[in-house]
């Protein structure tokens, strides 16, 4: 018989504002959900508010460098599919 897991997985980008945020950038966190478990870490990449979009998780600007972020939050994205599918390997 075999034992199939199943595992509930998302990765969500959002911008958190420090509590004393008046204007400028704010930093962008990655939110990773296993299970109901939840952990964040920053990103390391910053963003105007204006420029941000929630629904897509990424920036909605169309200069050069807003591509560059968006690929960079892609790249993390692909990381974070790929560690969670060698988990599920392993088990």
């Amino acid at each position: 018989m075999f034992n199939i897991m199943k595992t509930n997985f998302s990765l969500l980008f959002y911008m958190k504002k420090p509590k004393n945020y008046q204007k400028g950038v704010a930093p962008i966190y990655l939110r990773i959900t296993v299970n109901g478990n939840r952990a964040e870490v920053t990103t390391g990449r910053s963003c105007e508010p204006s420029q941000w979009n929630t629904i897509s998780g990424s920036s909605n600007s169309r200069k050069e460098e807003a591509k560059s972020f968006n690929a960079n939050l892609d790249d993390l994205q692909k990381q974070g599919i790929r560690g969670t599918s060698a988990i599920n390997r392993k088990r």
